[in-house]
């Protein structure tokens, strides 16, 4: 018992580190993990570090969208969150936007609870349809964005973006060999771009205001737990597919009705894909995530070990809403004090570095081509949905 307590310590400890460092990812402690893996059984039990590693990315979910909303420094689960996550910031309520997703978490943790037994039932005929309706489902409403343009010129712009990005994806993640491929693309797509344009004009960063009341129990507040559960199955279930792309799927079944429903749908993907993630291991033997094929290589999954890890999911879903709440309440404290200006400069710098750490010259390459196509959007006034085409096409063509 007191060397599960201490794995799952240790992986709450690393999880908020992973999670407040742009660029250093879960997989990559868990592919560390995995190469000491000998090492380490000598001294710990297979469950430990199981529950080491489950309660890290558990932790994970909610602390990175930190960077994400204050900074825009965005990995693949929390990419979606930059746009609407800095328009709060902007308005003064960027701890109300990091609020909103840990409550999606949370909420469609307990969710996800009560759908695992359907999930038992059912996830090898969900398994077969969906891996055959994926593509043109992402086909099809990746032209209706487009579309939604409306006027002729924007629907070009939209479609050349949407091609742009798409084979820049292609190129990088399937033709270069390069660490950390991910975070240099989404980095420069999303984050890169929207921090450049700041430097052009003069707005600071407004006192933040840490005091705002969050219905969580409303009919359309569940109505987001259900439609982040669902997607979450999308990440959990099928090879290829993330949380950005499942939130892409999400967005395009269904409508929200503001940036704040977004908000709780896509910390509600976060969290619950390790739920369904884990599940599915026990279920089919197949492994989703790098945390969880690691996982898969460290322990043979029995019923009692699949309840404990459950459990440990839990735990550290406590710790994890605790952590990103009272982190964020103090980034968001201290956030107006400084130069945005200033800041936005640092924080190009800083990612720059983190690039040129994990990705080297390459993936310096890859932030200033990504970072030129992110900028095109807002210059020539369409949507940045169109952007996610660099991880879209890629999930198309493995499927088709």
């Amino acid at each position: 018992m007191l060397e599960l307590i201490l794995a799952v310590l240790l992986g709450i400890c690393a999880g908020t580190v992973t999670g407040l460092i742009p660029g250093l990812h879960t997989n990559t402690i868990a592919l560390i993990v995995a190469g000491a893996s000998a090492t380490m059984l000598a001294w710990f039990s297979p469950l430990a570090v199981a529950s080491f590693l489950i309660a890290m990315v558990v932790v994970h979910s909610f602390i990175d969208f930190i960077p994400s909303v204050f900074l825009g420094a965005p990995e693949d689960a929390t990419v979606l969150s930059i746009l609407p996550g800095h328009e709060l910031l902007m308005q003064g309520r960027g701890y109300r936007a990091l609020k909103l997703t840990v409550i999606g978490g949370v909420g469609t943790f307990f969710l996800s609870l009560f759908l695992i037994p359907i999930v038992f039932v059912f996830l090898e005929n969900i398994y077969e349809t969906l891996s055959k309706i994926i593509a043109p489902i992402l086909i099809i409403f990746s032209i209706l964005f487009i579309l939604q343009e409306r006027k002729f010129k924007k629907i070009f712009w939209a479609s050349i973006i949407f091609l742009l990005s798409g084979a820049l994806g292609l190129v990088v993640l399937n033709s270069i060999s390069v660490k950390q491929p991910l975070f240099p693309l989404l980095s420069g797509l999303f984050g890169i771009s929207t921090l450049f344009l700041s430097l052009f004009n003069t707005q600071k960063i407004p006192k933040q205001i840490l005091a705002s009341k969050i219905d969580c129990f409303t009919k359309s507040r569940f109505l987001d737990y259900f439609k982040a559960a669902l997607s979450s199955l999308f990440v959990s279930v099928l090879p290829a597919i993330g949380a950005a792309q499942a939130a892409v799927i999400s967005r395009a079944f269904t409508k929200f009705k503001d940036n704040e429903d977004f908000l709780v749908v896509l910390g509600g993907i976060n969290t619950a894909a390790a739920l369904f993630t884990l599940t599915t291991l026990y279920l089919i033997g197949k492994a989703r995530t790098g945390v969880i094929a690691a996982l898969k290589d460290i322990i043979e999954l029995s019923f009692s070990d699949y309840i404990i890890l459950i459990f440990v999911c839990f735990i550290a879903m406590i710790f994890g809403v605790i952590l990103a709440l009272k982190i964020g309440r103090f980034t968001a404290k201290n956030i107006s004090r400084f130069n945005y200006h200033k800041m936005s400069v640092r924080v190009i710098c800083f990612i720059s570095i983190i690039v040129f750490f994990f990705s080297g010259l390459i993936g310096l390459w890859i932030l200033f081509i990504s970072s030129c196509i992110g900028l095109i959007t807002p210059l020539v006034g369409v949507r940045r949905i169109h952007l996610m085409s660099v991880l879209v096409i890629p999930v198309v063509l493995y499927y088709i």
